[in-house]
Protein backbone atom coordinates (compact mmCIF):
# COMPACT_ATOMS: atom_id res chain seq x y z
CA UNK A 1 0.00 0.00 0.00
CA UNK A 2 1.29 3.33 -1.26
CA UNK A 3 2.41 5.29 2.19
CA UNK A 4 0.32 9.02 1.68
CA UNK A 5 1.66 12.15 3.31
CA UNK A 6 1.72 15.88 2.92
CA UNK A 7 2.59 16.64 -1.04
CA UNK A 8 1.53 13.35 -2.22
CA UNK A 9 0.99 13.85 -6.09
CA UNK A 10 -2.41 11.61 -7.04
CA UNK A 11 -1.01 11.45 -10.44
CA UNK A 12 1.48 9.57 -9.60
CA UNK A 13 -0.96 6.52 -9.07
CA UNK A 14 -3.36 7.31 -12.44
CA UNK A 15 -3.07 10.04 -14.97
CA UNK A 16 -6.44 10.99 -14.25
CA UNK A 17 -5.67 12.28 -10.93
CA UNK A 18 -2.94 14.80 -12.13
CA UNK A 19 -2.98 18.00 -10.35
CA UNK A 20 -4.52 16.39 -6.98
CA UNK A 21 -2.42 16.46 -3.74
CA UNK A 22 -2.45 16.05 -0.18
CA UNK A 23 -2.34 18.60 2.42
CA UNK A 24 -1.94 18.85 5.87
CA UNK A 25 -3.98 21.64 7.87
CA UNK A 26 -3.80 22.05 11.81
CA UNK A 27 -7.41 22.26 13.31
CA UNK A 28 -7.50 21.59 17.44
CA UNK A 29 -4.06 20.59 17.69
CA UNK A 30 -4.80 17.78 15.26
CA UNK A 31 -3.86 16.73 11.51
CA UNK A 32 -6.22 16.99 8.92
CA UNK A 33 -5.63 15.43 5.80
CA UNK A 34 -7.54 16.98 2.85
CA UNK A 35 -7.18 16.78 -0.68
CA UNK A 36 -6.40 19.48 -3.40
CA UNK A 37 -6.41 20.64 -6.82
CA UNK A 38 -6.84 23.59 -8.99
CA UNK A 39 -6.93 27.30 -8.56
CA UNK A 40 -8.49 29.99 -6.85
CA UNK A 41 -7.86 32.30 -9.91
CA UNK A 42 -9.77 30.25 -12.23
CA UNK A 43 -13.25 30.27 -10.53
CA UNK A 44 -15.20 29.29 -7.55
CA UNK A 45 -13.71 27.22 -4.97
CA UNK A 46 -15.75 23.78 -3.78
CA UNK A 47 -15.72 21.91 -0.67
CA UNK A 48 -16.67 18.78 -1.06
CA UNK A 49 -17.66 16.17 1.57
CA UNK A 50 -17.19 13.24 1.59
CA UNK A 51 -19.79 9.85 3.08
CA UNK A 52 -19.91 8.04 5.83
CA UNK A 53 -16.83 5.25 6.38
CA UNK A 54 -15.01 6.92 3.45
CA UNK A 55 -12.61 10.27 2.80
CA UNK A 56 -11.94 12.66 0.56
CA UNK A 57 -10.75 10.30 -1.77
CA UNK A 58 -14.19 9.13 -2.55
CA UNK A 59 -14.51 12.17 -4.76
CA UNK A 60 -11.15 11.39 -6.73
CA UNK A 61 -12.33 10.92 -9.73
CA UNK A 62 -14.81 14.04 -9.52
CA UNK A 63 -11.97 16.14 -8.15
CA UNK A 64 -9.99 16.39 -11.42
CA UNK A 65 -13.14 17.88 -13.43
CA UNK A 66 -14.33 19.69 -11.42
CA UNK A 67 -11.02 21.89 -10.87
CA UNK A 68 -11.47 22.96 -14.08
CA UNK A 69 -14.42 25.61 -12.42
CA UNK A 70 -12.38 26.68 -9.45
CA UNK A 71 -10.18 25.37 -6.43
CA UNK A 72 -11.07 22.36 -5.05
CA UNK A 73 -11.06 21.11 -1.68
CA UNK A 74 -11.75 17.64 0.09
CA UNK A 75 -11.21 17.24 3.23
CA UNK A 76 -11.43 13.99 5.14
CA UNK A 77 -13.51 14.23 8.38
CA UNK A 78 -12.53 13.80 11.67
CA UNK A 79 -12.26 10.01 12.52
CA UNK A 80 -12.21 9.26 8.78
CA UNK A 81 -9.67 8.79 5.83
CA UNK A 82 -6.36 10.12 7.11
CA UNK A 83 -7.25 12.54 10.14
CA UNK A 84 -7.73 10.74 13.74
CA UNK A 85 -10.68 12.34 15.36
CA UNK A 86 -10.12 16.00 17.33
CA UNK A 87 -12.01 14.12 20.08
CA UNK A 88 -14.71 11.34 20.83
CA UNK A 89 -17.66 12.10 19.44
CA UNK A 90 -16.93 14.60 16.82
CA UNK A 91 -18.45 12.34 14.28
CA UNK A 92 -21.63 13.81 15.30
CA UNK A 93 -22.97 16.09 12.57
CA UNK A 94 -23.08 19.18 13.93
CA UNK A 95 -19.63 18.97 15.11
CA UNK A 96 -19.19 17.87 12.06
CA UNK A 97 -20.75 21.23 10.71
CA UNK A 98 -18.72 23.04 13.09
CA UNK A 99 -15.36 21.39 12.08
CA UNK A 100 -16.09 22.53 8.45
CA UNK A 101 -16.42 26.24 9.56
CA UNK A 102 -12.85 25.80 11.39
CA UNK A 103 -11.23 24.00 8.52
CA UNK A 104 -12.29 26.47 5.74
CA UNK A 105 -10.89 29.37 8.34
CA UNK A 106 -7.61 27.70 8.91
CA UNK A 107 -7.41 27.68 5.03
CA UNK A 108 -8.15 30.84 4.50
CA UNK A 109 -11.49 29.95 2.67
CA UNK A 110 -14.20 32.78 2.70
CA UNK A 111 -17.00 31.87 0.20
CA UNK A 112 -17.50 28.44 -1.20
CA UNK A 113 -19.79 26.20 -3.57
CA UNK A 114 -20.12 23.16 -0.96
CA UNK A 115 -20.62 19.63 -2.36
CA UNK A 116 -21.93 16.70 0.08
CA UNK A 117 -22.76 13.32 -0.18
CA UNK A 118 -24.67 11.03 1.54
CA UNK A 119 -23.61 11.67 5.41
CA UNK A 120 -21.57 14.54 4.01
CA UNK A 121 -24.74 16.08 2.17
CA UNK A 122 -26.40 16.20 6.02
CA UNK A 123 -22.90 17.75 7.69
CA UNK A 124 -22.53 19.88 4.56
CA UNK A 125 -26.31 21.41 4.87
CA UNK A 126 -25.85 22.06 8.29
CA UNK A 127 -22.65 23.84 7.99
CA UNK A 128 -24.32 25.84 5.20
CA UNK A 129 -26.96 26.21 7.55
CA UNK A 130 -23.98 27.28 10.25
CA UNK A 131 -22.62 30.40 8.18
CA UNK A 132 -24.99 30.92 5.59
CA UNK A 133 -23.04 34.18 4.29
CA UNK A 134 -20.50 32.25 3.62
CA UNK A 135 -22.31 29.69 1.05
CA UNK A 136 -22.28 30.95 -2.71
CA UNK A 137 -24.58 27.51 -3.88
CA UNK A 138 -24.82 24.01 -1.89
CA UNK A 139 -25.50 20.61 -3.68
CA UNK A 140 -26.82 17.75 -2.44
CA UNK A 141 -26.60 14.24 -3.33
CA UNK A 142 -28.35 11.29 -1.86
CA UNK A 143 -28.68 12.79 1.04
CA UNK A 144 -30.20 11.35 4.56
CA UNK A 145 -32.40 14.61 5.36
CA UNK A 146 -35.28 14.98 7.66
CA UNK A 147 -38.61 14.99 5.48
CA UNK A 148 -41.74 16.16 6.83
CA UNK A 149 -41.84 16.63 10.77
CA UNK A 150 -41.85 13.19 12.58
CA UNK A 151 -40.89 12.92 15.91
CA UNK A 152 -39.84 9.84 17.69
CA UNK A 153 -41.94 8.72 20.46
CA UNK A 154 -40.37 8.53 23.79
CA UNK A 155 -37.53 10.71 22.56
CA UNK A 156 -35.76 10.30 26.47
CA UNK A 157 -35.58 6.31 25.72
CA UNK A 158 -34.05 7.04 22.55
CA UNK A 159 -31.41 9.56 23.91
CA UNK A 160 -30.39 6.60 26.62
CA UNK A 161 -30.17 4.29 23.97
CA UNK A 162 -28.18 5.67 21.58
CA UNK A 163 -25.63 6.88 24.34
CA UNK A 164 -25.51 3.42 26.16
CA UNK A 165 -25.37 1.62 22.50
CA UNK A 166 -22.22 3.41 21.71
CA UNK A 167 -19.52 1.14 23.40
CA UNK A 168 -21.68 -1.93 22.36
CA UNK A 169 -21.66 -0.70 18.58
CA UNK A 170 -17.74 -0.37 19.06
CA UNK A 171 -17.30 -4.00 19.84
CA UNK A 172 -20.08 -5.49 17.35
CA UNK A 173 -18.59 -2.74 14.45
CA UNK A 174 -15.25 -3.53 15.22
CA UNK A 175 -15.63 -7.42 14.72
CA UNK A 176 -17.64 -7.16 12.01
CA UNK A 177 -14.95 -5.17 10.23
CA UNK A 178 -12.01 -7.60 11.05
CA UNK A 179 -14.41 -10.49 9.78
CA UNK A 180 -15.60 -8.72 6.28
CA UNK A 181 -12.51 -6.61 5.49
CA UNK A 182 -10.93 -9.42 3.87
CA UNK A 183 -14.15 -10.43 1.91
CA UNK A 184 -15.07 -7.42 1.07
CA UNK A 185 -11.74 -6.15 -0.20
CA UNK A 186 -11.83 -9.28 -2.56
CA UNK A 187 -15.26 -8.46 -3.69
CA UNK A 188 -14.28 -4.96 -4.84
CA UNK A 189 -11.08 -6.49 -6.41
CA UNK A 190 -13.53 -8.42 -8.37
CA UNK A 191 -16.42 -5.99 -8.90
CA UNK A 192 -18.45 -8.46 -7.44
CA UNK A 193 -22.34 -8.18 -8.91
CA UNK A 194 -23.83 -8.54 -5.35
CA UNK A 195 -22.38 -4.86 -4.61
CA UNK A 196 -24.23 -3.38 -7.19
CA UNK A 197 -25.06 -1.94 -10.39
CA UNK A 198 -23.00 0.85 -8.54
CA UNK A 199 -19.36 -0.67 -8.05
CA UNK A 200 -19.56 -2.02 -12.18
CA UNK A 201 -19.25 1.85 -12.96
CA UNK A 202 -16.76 2.88 -10.98
CA UNK A 203 -13.47 3.56 -12.25
CA UNK A 204 -11.07 0.90 -12.10
CA UNK A 205 -8.72 3.30 -10.43
CA UNK A 206 -11.14 4.37 -7.68
CA UNK A 207 -11.89 0.55 -6.93
CA UNK A 208 -8.79 -0.41 -6.26
CA UNK A 209 -8.26 2.72 -4.11
CA UNK A 210 -11.48 1.80 -2.54
CA UNK A 211 -10.50 -1.70 -1.82
CA UNK A 212 -7.44 -0.73 -0.01
CA UNK A 213 -9.18 2.23 2.10
CA UNK A 214 -11.45 -0.77 2.96
CA UNK A 215 -8.24 -2.54 4.33
CA UNK A 216 -7.96 0.64 6.93
CA UNK A 217 -11.63 0.66 8.25
CA UNK A 218 -10.54 -1.95 10.98
CA UNK A 219 -8.02 0.75 12.66
CA UNK A 220 -9.81 1.03 16.02
CA UNK A 221 -9.87 4.71 15.62
CA UNK A 222 -11.46 4.41 12.21
CA UNK A 223 -14.57 1.87 14.01
CA UNK A 224 -14.95 4.73 16.60
CA UNK A 225 -15.26 7.04 13.93
CA UNK A 226 -17.87 5.00 11.78
CA UNK A 227 -19.48 4.63 14.66
CA UNK A 228 -19.96 8.28 16.01
CA UNK A 229 -20.72 8.70 11.95
CA UNK A 230 -23.61 6.70 12.17
CA UNK A 231 -25.29 7.11 15.51
CA UNK A 232 -24.85 10.74 14.54
CA UNK A 233 -27.14 10.33 11.39
CA UNK A 234 -29.42 8.31 13.85
CA UNK A 235 -30.24 10.72 16.06
CA UNK A 236 -30.35 13.82 13.57
CA UNK A 237 -33.02 12.12 11.89
CA UNK A 238 -34.98 11.06 15.39
CA UNK A 239 -34.45 12.90 18.38
CA UNK A 240 -32.20 16.01 17.06
CA UNK A 241 -34.98 16.62 14.32
CA UNK A 242 -35.73 19.44 15.58
CA UNK A 243 -32.70 20.91 15.93
CA UNK A 244 -31.63 19.08 12.04
CA UNK A 245 -34.53 20.93 10.71
CA UNK A 246 -33.50 24.06 11.99
CA UNK A 247 -30.20 24.00 11.25
CA UNK A 248 -31.22 22.88 7.44
CA UNK A 249 -34.16 25.91 7.63
CA UNK A 250 -31.28 28.51 7.64
CA UNK A 251 -29.76 27.88 4.44
CA UNK A 252 -29.77 30.98 2.13
CA UNK A 253 -27.90 29.70 -0.53
CA UNK A 254 -29.05 27.91 -3.87
CA UNK A 255 -28.98 24.56 -3.45
CA UNK A 256 -29.84 21.20 -5.73
CA UNK A 257 -31.17 17.66 -4.64
CA UNK A 258 -29.67 15.34 -6.44
CA UNK A 259 -30.61 11.72 -6.58
CA UNK A 260 -30.49 8.83 -8.25
CA UNK A 261 -33.74 6.71 -9.35
CA UNK A 262 -32.10 3.60 -8.47
CA UNK A 263 -30.86 4.82 -4.77
CA UNK A 264 -31.44 1.64 -2.66
CA UNK A 265 -30.39 3.84 0.63
CA UNK A 266 -32.12 6.72 0.25
CA UNK A 267 -36.22 5.78 -0.49
CA UNK A 268 -37.97 8.46 -2.86
CA UNK A 269 -40.68 9.14 -0.93
CA UNK A 270 -38.14 11.07 1.70
CA UNK A 271 -37.04 12.99 -1.57
CA UNK A 272 -40.22 13.91 -2.05
CA UNK A 273 -40.93 14.91 1.61
CA UNK A 274 -37.61 16.75 1.62
CA UNK A 275 -38.80 19.14 -1.47
CA UNK A 276 -42.19 19.85 0.22
CA UNK A 277 -40.41 21.06 3.51
CA UNK A 278 -37.84 22.89 1.06
CA UNK A 279 -39.97 24.40 -1.73
CA UNK A 280 -37.25 26.96 -2.98
CA UNK A 281 -34.60 24.14 -3.09
CA UNK A 282 -33.94 22.75 -7.00
CA UNK A 283 -34.12 18.69 -7.19
CA UNK A 284 -32.93 16.40 -10.41
CA UNK A 285 -33.67 12.51 -10.21
CA UNK A 286 -30.88 10.93 -12.30
CA UNK A 287 -32.16 7.35 -14.18
CA UNK A 288 -30.10 4.44 -14.21
CA UNK A 289 -27.78 5.86 -11.09
CA UNK A 290 -27.56 4.78 -7.40
CA UNK A 291 -26.80 6.50 -4.33
CA UNK A 292 -22.98 6.81 -5.38
CA UNK A 293 -24.07 9.23 -8.48
CA UNK A 294 -20.09 10.94 -8.45
CA UNK A 295 -18.56 7.46 -7.88
CA UNK A 296 -20.76 6.26 -10.72
CA UNK A 297 -21.13 8.81 -13.46
CA UNK A 298 -18.10 11.73 -12.81
CA UNK A 299 -18.47 13.47 -15.19
CA UNK A 300 -22.28 13.50 -15.49
CA UNK A 301 -22.17 14.94 -11.69
CA UNK A 302 -19.63 17.71 -12.83
CA UNK A 303 -21.89 18.30 -15.54
CA UNK A 304 -25.09 18.64 -13.15
CA UNK A 305 -23.08 20.57 -10.22
CA UNK A 306 -20.37 22.22 -11.34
Amino acid sequence: MTRIGPGYDWGQRSPRWAGITSRVVNIGGTRVHYLRAGTEASGQTHLLVHPMGTGGWSWMDVIGPLSGNGLVIAPDLPGSGRSRPLRRGVGDAFAGAEFLDDFTAALGIDLVVVHGHSMGGLVGGLFAGRVPDRIERLVLTSAPLPGLPDPPPFPGAWRFGLRVGRPVADVLVGAGLRLKADAWRRQVDDRDPRLGTEVSRMSPELLSLAAEEVGRLVLPWRVEGAVDAALSVLRALTVDEARTREGLDSITAPTLLLWGADDRVIPQHLIDEVGVAHPGWSSRTIDGVGHVLPWESPELYVELAG
